[in-house]
């Protein structure tokens, strides 16, 4: 073969490995199936696994030897594969070459096993195994594997092939032909062979990082057949070599990158939390004990005294109920919302960090520092020129919980950005020449403080927040979170605080963060039926509270968004209890949740009314009704001034005139509210114009 003697005795190694190695645990010889099942492969670049465990169990100084050198020994196993397909396939191998065989060194202990922030120029050219989360795809470029150039001058073609994974071609310069002068050489593109290549980025898991560090990211390199493996959002595993970049900059400044050997999707949630058939026998058990779901309730957060209901609400957003998709195409959501509306100082930011800490892909982010760009996707240029997506807090969370503290101080051009995202499960992307929809089937956890600092009980709950009604309606449960004196349950807090700090062992006899992370795991796969019982009970807590529509003022108390809501948090309940049924005490879970939001967030104070047209409108049902009422009168006005400004006393007069409304000051009042939200603007204290698309206010 030409080879030297090492060289030979690394490529024989190899060789009788994938022919005799057998796997322990069915001994069969793995590598004898892959190899044959390498002609069947359909693309041109062949994918052949390895799994370096196996490497190092049949010979470990060949896996130090790999891990040390892998740019040198990476071709040899090449070869090693092609002699073993020339023996197994002797006909089928003519068909390809052995640089078309690509080898995916895979598996844990690949190299050395590195977190993000472990990475340094020691392991430089070192086989190194890494885990993050894959935050940025490009779209999928070309390079020149093997070009063959033709010279401008003389038209005699010279052959240039690279020399490892990931080398760029350089266009020669001097013609071999003429004596090495220097001419302009042509790519023949017909003759040269190519690979396709795409570049990627894997960032720290949030729950890795230490406190007060911003995540550390590197950039991939990833060549055919590896494109496409993963998508943003997914964790994965890297084995690959690490090697430099000059840094854009041109200060002399290099930066780390990966060329991949493989990359491993781990799933859309922790890899680290896995469940063995013992812990699901144990959870069934466990689930079957009087008192499993209250000790659960009060293993969440434990730090936090009181809040049994808001905490339910949190755990069974976390592990919400099932999507379904109907016989039409149309899905039903089954991913929970939860809002918490609180004083400061009620630990709302505590809550929600936790339930993302707890949860099996959990992110945690503040409104106060959030763009829509960060919370959906940005469209940005990758290395090759070209834009490429890379994703925000919402689409990384897909198929998790995404926590969103301060969500009332982000821009309201940002928040918008979630609305999509709450109610379709999806994020839409149209900039910079990229159309995309992508997945974001992520439970939204957010916390909002009251706009005026406090909770004003005297003004409706939309009044308290800066939050459109748009997205309130959006949330499945609210919660508000009042700080009132209480004697005693002020006593109760200070000593629980006064416990966790002084006891030896504060949080003795409940569960830990690694079990509920196991019990939400296996609480998810649960799909529990509804029983007749069931939604007999939920049905008559509906049509009773349908009953008390208010025709006076107009309020309508539960609408089907509500019905729906219902039963998503019944099946979450049946869920967090380990049952494969919905049960009545399910139902009641649910009447009990949606109740609050009835009483504590969807009154009229005016009236003492529920109203949840407060909620999805912003405005109470009679009051929206005599608001359209006086805009009526007013654009009768307009149109009979020909757009002239009109007097508000003019306006009030016609209002109790010809309509129901006799109170002047409601009327005054109603046209105060639309100058304010820039359905009318005032030129002068005393006069009003409709604002018109065309105008400027």
């Amino acid at each position: 073969m030409g080879q030297d003697s090492r060289t030979e005795e690394i490529i024989n190694k190899f060789y009788q490995f994938f022919l005799e190695y057998r796997d322990i645990q069915t001994g069969k010889r793995k590598y004898r199936e892959r190899i044959i099942d390498l002609v069947g492969k359909p693309s041109t670049y062949k994918l052949f696994n390895v799994d370096f465990i196996d490497i190092v169990v049949y010979d470990s100084s060949l896996a130090l030897e790999l891990s040390q050198n892998p740019w040198e020994i990476i071709p040899y196993i090449q070869k090693a594969a092609y002699e073993a397909l020339k023996i197994l396939q002797p006909l089928e191998a003519e068909k390809i070459k052995s640089d078309e065989i690509h080898v995916a060194l895979r598996g844990e202990g690949a190299g050395e096993e590195l977190r993000l922030r472990d990475i340094s120029s020691t392991y430089i050219g070192k086989l190194i195994s890494v885990q993050g989360l894959l935050v940025k795809l490009s779209q999928v470029y070309t390079r020149v594997y093997e070009g063959v150039y033709k010279c401008s001058n003389c038209e005699g073609e010279i052959t240039i092939k690279t020399e490892r994974i990931g080398e760029i071609l350089r266009t020669p310069q001097y013609c071999p032909y003429e004596n090495g002068k220097r001419r302009k050489f042509e790519l023949v593109s017909g003759k040269s062979r190519f690979k396709d290549i795409q570049y990627a980025r894997i960032q720290e898991r949030p729950e890795e990082l230490p406190p007060g560090q911003i995540p550390r990211f590197i950039d991939i390199i990833l060549e055919e057949p590896l494109i496409d493996v993963a998508f943003p959002g997914d964790y994965v595993r890297i084995v690959g070599i690490l090697d430099l970049e000059p840094s854009r900059t041109g200060d002399g400044k290099y930066q780390f990158k990966i060329i991949a050997l493989s990359m491993e999707s781990l799933g859309k949630e922790a890899v680290e939390i896995s469940l063995t058939d013992k812990d699901i026998e144990s959870l069934k058990k466990l689930g079957k004990e009087e008192g499993f779901y209250d000790k659960i309730l009060d293993s969440f957060s434990p730090s936090i005294y009181g809040y049994k209901h808001i905490k339910e609400a949190l755990l069974l957003a976390i592990i919400g109920a099932s999507t379904r998709e109907l016989p039409d195409g149309t899905r039903i959501r089954g991913k929970i919302h939860v809002l918490l509306l609180g004083d400061p100082g009620v630990a709302k930011s505590q809550l929600l960090k936790y339930a993302a800490s707890i949860a099996p892909k959990g992110i945690y982010t503040s409104g106060r520092g959030s763009t829509a760009a960060g919370l959906t996707a940005a469209v940005i240029k990758d290395q090759a020129g070209g834009m490429s997506l890379e994703a925000g807090a919402v689409v990384l969370a897909d198929m998790g919980i995404c926590a969103i503290d301060e969500i009332d101080k982000m821009r309201p051009e940002d928040r918008v950005a979630i609305h999509e995202a709450m109610e379709q499960m999806t994020v839409s992307v149209s900039k910079g020449g990229i159309i995309a929809t992508l997945n974001a089937r992520t439970t939204i956890l957010a916390a909002a403080n009251p706009k005026h600092g406090r909770y004003n009980p005297n003004i409706s709950f939309i009044e308290n927040i800066n939050l459109p009604s748009t997205l309130i309606s959006r949330f499945d449960i609210i919660h508000l979170m009042r700080d009132r004196p209480d004697p005693d349950r002020d006593k109760r807090l200070i000593e629980h605080m006064v416990e966790t700090r002084t006891s030896q062992k504060p949080y003795e006899g409940i569960y830990d963060p690694l079990f509920l992370k196991k019990y939400i795991l296996y609480a998810r796969t649960i799909k529990p039926k509804l029983t007749e019982a069931a939604s007999r009970k939920l049905m008559e807590f509906y049509r009773r509270m349908r009953l008390q529509y208010d025709e006076e003022y107009e309020a309508m108390p539960i609408t089907p968004r509500q019905f729906e809501a219902l039963l998503r948090i019944s099946e979450a309940s049946a869920k967090a209890h380990l049952r494969e049924e919905i049960t009545e005490e399910d139902a009641e879970v649910a009447i009990n949740q949606v109740s609050r939001i009835l009483r504590d967030v969807a009154i009229d104070v005016e009236t003492g009314k529920i109203d949840i047209t407060l909620l999805t409108t912003g405005t109470a049902g009679k009051r929206a009704s005599k608001t359209e009422t006086i805009l009526n009168v007013i654009r009768e006005m307009d149109r009979e001034s020909e757009g002239q400004q009109l007097y508000i006393d003019d306006v009030i007069q016609r209002v109790v005139q010809r309509t129901r409304i006799k109170d002047p000051v409601e009327v005054e009042n109603i046209i105060n509210r639309l100058a304010d939200e820039g359905v009318l603007y005032k030129p002068h204290p005393n006069t009003i114009k409709l604002v018109r698309r065309t105008e400027k206010k």
